[in-house]
């Protein structure tokens, strides 16, 4: 009986909208503004790496009154929401119909086929080559939501090797947030958070050069567990019905080998899509490239690369409009996300409440310092939803209290970073998730109830244990 209602509450977890748990945290904060007092830090506007930034003050924090935020302050969020990540979801309509369009000449169906042909002897082995690839970009440049469109590449990929479709969300949603928080030089969280606790520029890089390398293989092995369960038996899939949909309208298209053909004009479109994102590559490693000129680039490339692909204008656009309006429904829920981070800092208890932790770190020996930096951090960038937001606000507060305390700042700034990793990827709330999954055609909730056991066996065991290493060894 207790399986029974069991099975019937996760059925009903399943079912339910990821709107619906927006709106309810929403509503939860809303709430907490009624009760946590007020207070707030004094800010001041500082260089960091040539950009002003305002961080708060150390020692500044004083009581203000609290706003409550009931209906009539919270109606418009969505819109100020919507209005605050327009060229984020821009990025993701336009690369979304870009890759759909590109994927409708053909031509990546006929190089992921002599992909496969070239490289099916690596099987299980294939997954770490990927994982690695794309944990670096996050590592070394902080790719992120930039990544999104590689779902589209990597579901037929990974299905067209006997894996399911869950295996390729996992290689790209747990590699890249994951190496992003391992930051080798990434300039959202290692730069900024060095920068803002004084510290020279990409210092202390060996120590997070292995955390990378134990983190990536971490992910590997874990992906690599639950891929060969899949081979194995695929009614152990997450995605199970839905890759049966899939293979069979492949089966379909497997019946033509014409499908399959690398003819001129899919090798002149697969050569323009490598140009394409090699352009991407130079523009965010050497000219700092935003959201403006990644999506521009994704616009022209769902113009050129089609039409170089053998399709014509009309059915170009058609695609284009078709790949849109598919991450649609994710495009709104990050805007509905976006609503919680303003309801804490309009409602002046972010800082209330960041204050408090804070608090109980005096007198703490140090590897439990490292340990409650850590969740201080993660906890912060789970309401915030960004590294260079997080590290503004936390920055400035942990980092003189390690002097205080006679602790290691590099320590702070890599508690710091791997909070950045610690819930963003796989909360209820996450927008970037959920557009995946959508891109993926995997269940939102099945993603979720698989990496929280990711995340709580093995992701936070793993930055404990290298936060507890880097205390030992007085890391500076």
């Amino acid at each position: 009986m207790t399986k029974t209602y069991r099975q019937l509450f996760v059925d009903l977890v399943s079912n339910v909208n990821p709107m619906i748990v927006v709106f309810g945290m929403c509503v939860l904060f809303s709430v907490l503004t009624f009760i946590i007092p007020g207070g707030e830090f004094e800010r001041k506007l500082i260089d960091v790496m040539g950009v002003p930034r305002e961080i708060v003050v150390p020692g500044s924090f004083h009581a203000v009154p609290s706003v409550p935020q009931g209906f009539a302050a919270t109606w418009t969020l969505f819109m100020r929401g919507a209005l605050d990540g327009a060229e984020r979801s821009f990025l993701i309509m336009l690369a979304a119909g870009a890759i759909t369009a590109i994927i409708a000449t053909n031509a990546i169906a006929a190089g992921l086929h002599l992909l496969i042909t070239r490289t099916q002897r690596l099987g299980l082995f294939f997954i770490p080559i990927t994982v690695f690839a794309f944990g670096l970009c996050g590592a070394t440049f902080g790719m992120y939501e930039e990544g999104i469109p590689f779902i589209l590449v990597l579901t037929p990929l990974m299905l067209s090797l006997g894996f399911d479709s869950m295996v390729a969300v996992l290689i790209l949603y747990w590699s890249v947030p994951i190496g992003f928080a391992a930051g080798i030089t990434n300039p959202y969280n290692v730069l900024i958070g060095q920068a803002l606790a004084g510290l020279p520029a990409y210092s202390g890089s060996w120590f997070r050069v292995i955390s990378f390398v134990v983190f990536m293989s971490a992910v590997s092995i874990a992906i690599m567990h639950y891929a060969y369960a899949v081979k194995k038996d695929p009614r152990k899939s997450l995605s199970y019905d839905e890759d049966k949909r899939k293979r069979q309208e492949q089966d379909k298209h497997d019946k033509n080998p014409a499908d399959y053909e690398l003819t001129g004009r899919r090798a002149a479109a697969l050569a323009l899509l490598a140009a394409g994102f090699g352009i991407l590559l130079v523009g965010l490693i050497r000219h700092d490239w935003g959201f403006r000129e990644i999506a521009s680039v994704y616009f022209w490339m769902g113009i050129v690369i089609p039409l170089a692909g053998g399709l014509s204008v009309t059915a170009m656009i058609e695609k284009n409009i078709e790949g849109m309006r598919s991450v649609m429904i994710a495009v709104v829920m990050m805007s509905a996300a976006c609503a919680m981070g303003f309801i804490l800092k309009d409602g002046k208890i972010l800082d209330t409440m960041l204050n408090f932790f804070a608090g109980y770190l005096a007198g703490a020996p140090h590897i439990v310092i490292a340990f409650v930096m850590f969740g201080i951090s993660a906890l912060s960038a789970a309401v915030i939803s960004s590294a260079t937001g997080t590290a503004v606000v936390v920055m400035p507060i942990l980092a003189p209290l390690a002097d205080v305390l006679g602790f290691s700042k590099q320590v702070v700034v890599l508690a710091f970073q791997y909070a950045t990793g610690a819930f963003n990827f796989w909360m209820p709330w996450d927008g970037i998730a959920f557009t995946v999954c959508t891109m993926a055609g995997v269940g939102f909730f099945k993603y979720i109830r698989h990496t929280v056991k990711f995340a709580v066996f093995v992701y936070f065991p793993v930055a404990l244990a290298l936060l507890a290493i880097a205390v030992a060894i007085d890391y500076r």
